[in-house]
């Protein structure tokens, strides 16, 4: 029983710390509990307690990732929604931070990404394969189909 009590004294102490240096969501948190083999009672009340003490925050967590996806990764929405969601959090949470994102950065982060593809792409391929290509890719980066259809052919038009 002692022991178990000193497993939870010390995954306590490195979850804090952890916590203090970087953003976590609680799903990070238990999935790097689970190596210290507690039940899931003392998992719960640690939990609670970096809640409580405010080192765990997933509305935080969820907010941060935005910003950094965003402006550093060049991620859409879409795809920072689905990713959001892969970690288990709450809709409420997630909506939170999408509607908080700035749309004005995100279109440009947007039309950075999708100028880069559009000029690595072979400037003799046809140019309708060039478009599709590049509306791919850019959907697969989480973007709208309008916007970056919009953008792709203001790029076709003006034969950047």
């Amino acid at each position: 029983m002692a022991e178990v009590a000193d497993n939870r004294k010390i995954a306590k102490a490195k979850m804090e710390a952890l916590c203090s240096r970087r953003e976590y969501c609680t799903a990070d948190i238990r999935e790097k509990l689970k190596r210290y083999l507690l039940p899931e009672e003392a998992v719960a009340d640690i939990i609670s307690s970096l809640q409580r003490d405010k080192y765990l925050d997933d509305s935080r967590y969820a907010a941060a990732f935005v910003r950094d996806k965003a402006s550093l990764a060049g991620w859409g929405a879409r795809k920072i929604e689905y990713a959001l969601r892969r970690k288990g959090l709450a809709s409420e949470v997630i909506k939170g931070a999408i509607c908080d994102m700035d749309r004005e950065k995100v279109s440009e982060r947007m039309q950075e990404v999708v100028l880069r593809k559009w000029n690595s792409l072979s400037k003799e391929e046809d140019s309708e394969k060039r478009c599709v290509k590049t509306i791919k890719f850019a959907l697969g980066r989480g973007y709208s189909y309008d916007e970056v259809s919009s953008f792709v052919q203001g790029l076709k038009n003006s034969k950047v």
